[in-house]
């Protein structure tokens, strides 16, 4: 006769097989979790970086336009992107630096308030993240804030440690991108 061999074989895991394998995933996922906090912050950081350098590039093409013209002061409703109206004007002040976008004629535009802070803003980023005086998140990306004389504070609401400074006397543009300070 021939003797049957025993073919029965295990299907599943045992209890401790499984155990053994739920610990090393949360061994692997306590190592990894801090990597990713990071990696969503300078992810914050990266986008106030590219804000700030955009931001900064136009206020260097609204100088570099008013010089191309031949001005030498102030300068009301220059337009600085065309096909755009009164949306793509800016006001030159006396240092030939963005100051503010409004229709009505100005003989010596100033940046003066939070409200010219916002339509610098609006007008250097013709497609701007979103900017109020309001530091919550749910209203806009950016709070403005005048500083005098003349500069703004644009803090980025998500975390407010970021921020965007625009000195209009002299083009200064300073992103300030540690989340520690």
């Amino acid at each position: 006769m021939i003797q049957k061999l025993n073919t029965n074989k295990s299907l599943g895991f045992t209890l401790i097989e499984l155990v053994v394998v739920i610990i090393i995933l949360g061994v692997i996922a306590v190592i990894a979790l801090p990597k990713f906090i990071n990696i969503k912050q300078d992810a914050e950081i990266s986008t106030v970086q590219g804000t700030g350098g955009a931001f900064s590039s136009g206020i260097s093409l609204a100088n570099v336009k008013w010089a191309a013209l031949g001005n030498s002061g102030p300068a009301d409703n220059l337009q600085i992107f065309p096909n755009a109206g009164a949306d793509g004007q800016l006001d030159i002040n006396q240092w030939g630096f963005p100051a503010q976008n409004w229709p009505p004629f100005e003989a010596s535009p100033r940046l003066n308030n939070t409200n010219d802070c916002m339509s610098v803003w609006r007008t250097i980023l013709q497609d701007a993240p979103t900017i109020s005086t309001s530091s919550d998140p749910e209203d806009s990306i950016y709070q403005a804030t005048y500083i005098s004389p003349d500069q703004c504070r644009y803090l980025y609401n998500p975390l407010a440690n970021l921020s965007i400074y625009y000195d209009s006397r002299n083009g200064q543009v300073i992103t300030d991108s540690d989340p520690n300070t």
